[in-house]
C-alpha cells in the first residue's frame, strides 16, 4: 500500500484530490499539512487517522511517507517539490508546474537526480469527452480542423479583488485568468494538435482593482498551419455560471464539447449528442478529472500503469503561457520556437 502525504488542504484538495484517494485500497494518506486550521479540520474529518500539521516539512520528515501530493499556491511549487525530492519522496503537484521555466527545469532535473517520479496534474486530459476528441483528431475521421474556439466564462472576482490573496498576483500566481484557468486550455490544445507556430495575446485588468493583480480577462490566439485556435478567459462574469466550451470546425463537420453533464460531446453537422456509451456523462464540475489524475499517479507509483505524460508536458504549457504574456507586452504576434 502506498503511504501518501498531502501538502496543502484547500478547496482543490477537498473537492478534487480527496475523491481520488479516499476509499482507494491501494493508498493510505498518513498525514496532511496546511497552515490553515480550517483547512486541516475539513480534511481531517474525512481522514480521521491522518496526522495534521501546520508545517509541510513535518510531512517530509515522516519516514513512512513515500510520496506527496502538493497543492500549494503556485509560487511555493518549486520550494516544496525540491524539498520533497531531497527527502526522497515521489511527487504529484497541481498545475502550473512553476512560475518560470528556470524553476520548472530545476524541478525536473531534481527528480532525475534523486531518481524519483514526478507528475503534474493536467487533469482535463482525463476527461472522457476530451479523450474522445483526441481520438477523433488523431484518426483524421473528419479531416483537419481549421478553427477552434475555446471560451471560459468564469467568476473569480472576489478572490482576485483581495489584494493579499495569492489568486491572480503576478508574484504568487504567475499571472491572472490566463495563467490559472487558461493553463487547462493550453495543455489540451498541445495534446490535441501539438506545438503551435505563433501566439498572439491581449489582456486587461478591467474590473479587479488591486494593482498587484494580473489579467482578469484575456484572449489568446494560437496559429497552426491551416488552423487558428482562439482561447478567451474571463474571471469577471459575475452574472453567469462557470462555463467552459470547446468548438472545433472541420471541413463539412463540427464537434462541440459542452457543459451538458449528460451529453458533453455533440456533433455539429446533425446537432446530436455523442453516444453516451462512448462518451459517458460527467459531473457539472471537473472534480472527476482531478480524482482520475490522482488515481493515475497512484497507479504509476505502484507500477500498475505507465505515465501518460511527464512533467515536460507541463513545462511546455508554461512556455506557451509565458510567451503569450510576452506577446501582449510587446503588442505583436510571436513565433513559437521549435521544441
Amino acid at each position: 500500500m502506498l503511504k501518501l502525504g498531502l501538502i496543502g488542504a484547500g478547496s482543490i484538495v477537498q473537492w478534487g484530490h480527496l475523491p481520488g484517494l479516499v476509499g482507494n485500497e491501494d493508498v493510505e494518506v498518513v498525514c496532511v499539512a496546511d497552515p490553515s486550521e480550517a483547512n486541516r479540520a475539513a480534511v481531517g474529518e474525512r481522514l480521521p487517522k491522518a496526522a495534521l500539521y501546520a508545517d509541510y516539512r513535518r510531512v517530509l520528515d515522516d519516514p513512512a511517507v513515500q510520496a506527496v501530493d502538493i497543492c500549494l499556491p503556485h509560487h511555493l511549487h518549486e520550494e516544496a517539490t525540491l524539498a520533497a525530492f531531497d527527502a526522497g519522496k515521489d511527487v504529484l503537484i497541481e498545475k502550473p508546474i512553476a512560475l518560470t521555466l528556470e524553476q520548472a527545469d530545476r524541478m525536473i532535473a531534481a527528480a532525475k537526480d534523486a531518481g524519483r517520479q514526478f507528475y503534474v496534474s493536467l487533469n482535463q486530459r482525463f476527461e472522457p469527452c476530451h479523450r474522445k476528441f483526441k481520438e477523433l483528431v488523431d484518426s483524421g475521421q473528419y479531416g483537419k480542423p481549421f478553427l477552434g474556439l475555446m471560451p471560459v466564462i468564469g467568476d473569480e472576482f472576489a478572490r482576485m479583488n483581495i489584494r493579499d490573496s495569492w489568486k491572480g498576483r503576478w508574484d504568487m500566481a504567475g499571472g491572472g485568468a490566463f495563467a490559472d484557468t487558461g493553463t487547462h486550455m493550453i495543455y489540451l490544445v498541445l495534446w490535441w494538435f501539438g506545438r503551435p507556430k505563433t501566439v498572439t495575446c491581449n489582456w486587461g485588468r478591467f474590473m479587479v482593482e488591486p494593482d498587484n493583480k494580473a489579467d482578469d480577462n484575456c484572449v489568446v490566439t494560437l496559429g497552426y498551419e491551416g488552423m487558428l485556435v482562439n482561447i478567451a478567459v474571463t474571471y469577471t462574469a459575475l452574472s453567469d455560471p462557470w462555463t467552459e466550451q470547446k468548438h472545433f470546425y472541420f471541413p463539412g463537420h463540427s464537434v462541440h464539447i459542452t457543459m451538458d453533464p449528460e451529453h458533453p460531446l455533440w456533433h455539429g453537422a446533425d446537432k446530436k449528442p455523442w453516444d453516451p456509451i462512448l462518451v459517458p456523462p460527467r459531473p457539472a464540475n471537473w472534480g472527476g478529472n482531478v480524482a482520475a489524475s490522482v488515481r493515475h499517479f497512484v497507479q504509476c507509483l505502484q507500477g500498475a500503469a505507465e505515465p501518460e505524460f511527464g512533467p515536460e508536458a507541463a513545462r511546455e504549457t508554461l512556455e506557451v503561457i509565458l510567451l503569450a504574456y510576452r506577446a501582449a507586452e510587446e503588442a505583436r504576434t510571436l513565433p513559437v520556437p521549435a521544441a
